[in-house]
């Protein structure tokens, strides 16, 4: 019996590619990849399948890329309500033996199995009996890593692909995690190597070497996180099946099919996300109290500007006509716009009190939330985008 905790991570292989082949099996011998639209600008890699990755395709680059290594690679839109339903799925499956199951997107998990399995001889067997199951029950593959906290749970998963199962325990964790590049790490990200790099440390070793006081004061706040996961230290625990995290935020963002090149285009863009956002904000029972927009323009770069409102809301005129106003205070037109985006954060409750405005007119705020309750439970019932404000329908006018 061992004392540390026995954690696994299951990630699915090429998930998005793998679903696909389930419901398109002409494609298991042919080199396949899950693509965005390249018409509406959003043409990158999702998935691929392991013929793809043979000629060297790559997740996340453009599809002219992808063809240029592979001319017959064969592209299929992205179906998102199938990869939710294999998730759940999955997912239900693995709460058959723990109800401390954490999803980490779509296709991967923790599982807490500590007290269930004895020791990590076991815990493996556990793992190559649940590739089995996911082998033969889903015809999709995973890795399992197994270890003693979640961090190099997560890393053992990637250690090896596809669909293996890797052992990563105190005793040999040096050996196996410290040779490997320091991107390897959870939460390691391309400016994070780049920065590392300046000091000479490359491997996730090299940053476990590094004194504690100085990763902080090197790297910031996040600099303690990392140097506690390069050593082992992390006993994060795996959130029961049912843990709902708090929402910091909720916003949305979107690049159209063509530049916007005027106010009246910016302006029709901002109230259809202004609609989404106030929309999933009454869905999660929340108000905001601060609006940010998100503008890149067409050389890719990026401006924000943020605003505290007098008092909370999720109704959609308001966050619309305060996006509007923040674009016109900061964007000065040197260049067409490629896209916007608007973020609702420092949430509070809906039924949480809030104190009146003097400046607002209370009945016609009442009435606008209401209004917006009825569109949601209209929307929610015969379909998304049902009821549409007249900004939406005509592109001649643009305010509600």
């Amino acid at each position: 019996m061992t004392d540390d905790r026995i954690i696994l991570h299951v990630d699915q292989n090429c998930f998005f590619a793998s679903v696909g082949m389930i419901y398109h099996p002409e494609y298991r011998n042919v080199p396949m990849a899950v693509a965005g639209d390249a018409k509406t600008r959003h043409g990158i890699i999702l998935a691929k399948n392991q013929l793809a990755s043979g000629y060297g395709v790559k997740t996340a680059e453009a599809i002219w890329q992808a063809q240029a290594k592979c001319p017959d690679l064969v592209l299929i839109p992205p179906e998102y309500e199938k990869y939710e339903l294999y998730s759940k799925k999955l997912k239900y499956m693995y709460t058959e033996y723990t109800d401390r199951v954490e999803p980490f997107g779509l296709d991967e998990c923790w599982l807490d199995m500590t007290g269930i399995l004895e020791d990590f001889d076991e815990a493996k067997e556990f793992a190559d009996e649940l590739r089995r199951r996911v082998r033969e029950e889903f015809k999709l593959t995973c890795s399992v890593g197994v270890s003693f906290n979640k961090c190099f749970a997560k890393l053992g998963s990637d250690y090896r692909k596809p669909d293996a199962t890797t052992v990563i325990t105190r005793d040999d964790f040096k050996s196996i995690v410290w040779p490997l590049p320091a991107s390897d790490l959870l939460f390691v990200g391309k400016s994070t190597v780049k920065n590392l790099s300046k000091i000479n440390v490359n491997t996730i070793g090299d940053l476990a070497a590094l004194d504690r006081d100085y990763t902080v004061s090197f790297l910031g706040k996040s600099g303690a996180m990392l140097w506690d996961y390069a050593n082992g230290i992390d006993d994060s625990p795996v959130n029961e099946v049912r843990y709902k995290r708090d929402i910091k935020s909720i916003g949305n963002s979107t690049t159209p099919p063509e530049d916007m090149v005027s106010i009246d285009d910016v302006r029709r863009t901002l109230l259809h996300l202004a609609g989404s956002v106030s929309s999933r904000l009454r869905k999660h029972d929340y108000k905001c109290t601060v609006i940010q927009i998100h503008v890149r323009d067409r050389d890719l770069h990026v401006y924000e500007h943020q605003r505290v409102l007098f008092e909370p809301t999720d109704v959609k005129k308001d966050i619309y006509d305060m996006a509007v106003e923040l674009f016109m205070e900061s964007y000065d037109w040197h260049s067409s716009v490629r896209s916007v985006g608007i973020r609702c954060s420092n949430l509070i409750s809906s039924d949480e009190g809030e104190q009146i405005s003097i400046f607002a007119d209370q009945d016609k705020r009442e009435k606008d939330e209401k209004l917006g309750k009825a569109i949601d439970e209209i929307n929610r019932k015969f379909g998304k985008g049902t009821v549409k404000s007249l900004g939406e329908v005509d592109n001649r006018k643009c305010d509600t």
